[in-house]
């Protein structure tokens, strides 16, 4: 995955901007929301089932989500200290779906990356990386791997490091030799990870423009009819919309489904069993799938649909149909 460092620009209505750290240019830990300090891995998730757990740090993430940009130059200081070790705790605790994992690696080898990635973006490398597995016997394990992982980014951030979403700039099996991984894991994606010295270089800044240029697309393209769906729901697609994804290509695509079949009550507070479905359009792509893209955003609405006060549940699907979100509150509970 090519580095995206205007995906989360327009998060700052999400969430307030957070403080930044001298060391990696990122948000320090202690500036993000006082209920979110380091996470020990009890007060994660239940690795059963998260996506009915109301633990998620929902706040801080949404912060480093608002304050993220992928870095491509790194210092040669591996990560280390209790930072790492809160993001190591993170790593081997956060199991919301079976079949995927993300594996921190503080001293990566050097041929793990191959250097480039497009000629747009440059070199990437870093003396540390996350590294996100899925089991390929699994539905839907890019998806998977893309949710769990963009957790660890996002956590990564929080507590001041950098990182960049790399998914063609991976020699995958030398990953797969250093990690001992099974003949059924494969790695879908690394992030570099590491620390910066400071400002975004010139390259970095010159990227940056060029991404931004491609701005994120509409939000009644990524979510036809959305002005007419409940206020949670157009808060959830807003972060979504906000996600990391390959060459900023935003593969995404929104669809909302009511359980109640009554026209005038569609924009009205969402209801029990409405549904929204997570998709993409046209085939997938071999060496990144879009299902990874699609999997960071899953993320990132559920993040949005829990910070506007409603919970719910994904139910993985296979092929283009990535995931359905179920609501769970009753209509009326939340504004």
């Amino acid at each position: 995955m090519s580095p995206d460092p205007e995906a989360a620009s327009g998060a700052a209505g999400l969430s307030r901007a957070a403080g930044v750290s001298r060391a990696s240019g990122l948000p320090e830990a202690a500036a993000l929301p006082e209920a979110a300090a380091l996470p020990e891995a009890a007060a994660l998730p239940d690795a059963a089932d998260p996506a009915r757990d109301d633990t998620l740090p929902v706040e801080r993430w949404l912060a480093a989500a608002g304050a993220r940009i992928s870095r491509r130059s790194y210092t040669d200081e591996p990560v280390s200290g209790p930072a790492a070790d809160a993001l190591d705790r993170l790593c081997r605790s956060f199991a919301p779906f079976e079949g995927a994992r993300t594996v921190l690696v503080r001293h990566a080898p050097p041929q793990m990356f191959t250097g480039w990635l497009l000629h747009v973006y440059g070199k990437v490398s870093s003396p540390s990386a996350l590294v996100f597995v899925g089991d390929q016997r699994v539905p839907g394990a890019a998806a998977r791997a893309g949710y769990t992982g963009e957790a660890a980014v996002l956590e990564a951030t929080a507590l001041g490091f950098a990182t960049c979403w790399i998914g063609g700039g991976v020699r995958r099996s030398v990953v797969e030799e250093f990690l001992k991984l099974e003949p059924h894991e494969h790695v879908y994606s690394i992030s570099a990870l590491g620390y910066t010295s400071g400002e975004p270089s010139l390259g970095e800044r010159a990227t940056a423009g060029l991404v931004k240029a491609r701005k994120r697309k509409a939000l009644e393209t990524i979510a036809p009819g959305i002005q007419a769906w409940p206020p949670q729901v157009r808060v959830g697609v807003e972060a979504a919309r906000l996600a990391p994804s390959a060459t900023n290509r935003q593969p995404w695509r929104f669809t909302f489904a009511p359980a109640a079949q009554d026209p005038g009550s569609s924009n009205g507070p969402v209801g029990p069993g409405d549904k929204v479905r997570l998709s993409f359009e046209r085939a997938d792509t071999p060496v990144i799938s879009k299902s990874l893209d699609c999997g960071i955003a899953m993320l990132h609405f559920e993040l949005g649909v829990r910070a506007a006060g409603v919970a719910g549940s994904w139910a993985l699907l296979d092929g283009n149909d990535v995931a359905t979100w179920t609501f769970a509150r009753e209509r009326g509970a939340s504004s």
